[in-house]
């Protein structure tokens, strides 16, 4: 008999990763529209740990950096950014991360 109690993982896996989310797309399983609403939609993470050596956080799968890096390895074009940002410019709730933060 194993005592040992399941994990639950619930919460871990309930948060979707926007760089999983853009590798789908990249592959082909996600329209072109559909991402940009679905993007411009998402519910950005204030980057933490900065380190100049890593622009992008490696433990933070939902900011802007994981866009920005994105549009660098060719996974969604600079149209597609720019569609992006002016839909997060247009939120309700303002800009997804200040002013000053732009992929």
């Amino acid at each position: 008999m194993n005592d040992t109690p399941a994990q639950d993982t619930s919460a871990a896996d309930s948060t979707p990763s926007l760089r999983a989310y853009l590798g789908l797309y990249a592959a082909g399983f996600v329209e072109r529209e559909q991402m940009i609403a679905t993007v411009a939609g998402w519910p950005f993470e204030t980057e933490e740990g900065l380190d100049e050596g890593h622009p992008e956080p490696t433990h933070q799968d939902n900011t802007l950096s994981v866009l920005a890096a994105a549009r660098l390895l060719g996974q969604v074009t600079r149209e597609d950014v720019e569609e992006i940002q002016h839909r997060i410019d247009s939120r309700p709730d303002g800009r997804a991360d200040g002013p000053e933060r732009r992929p």
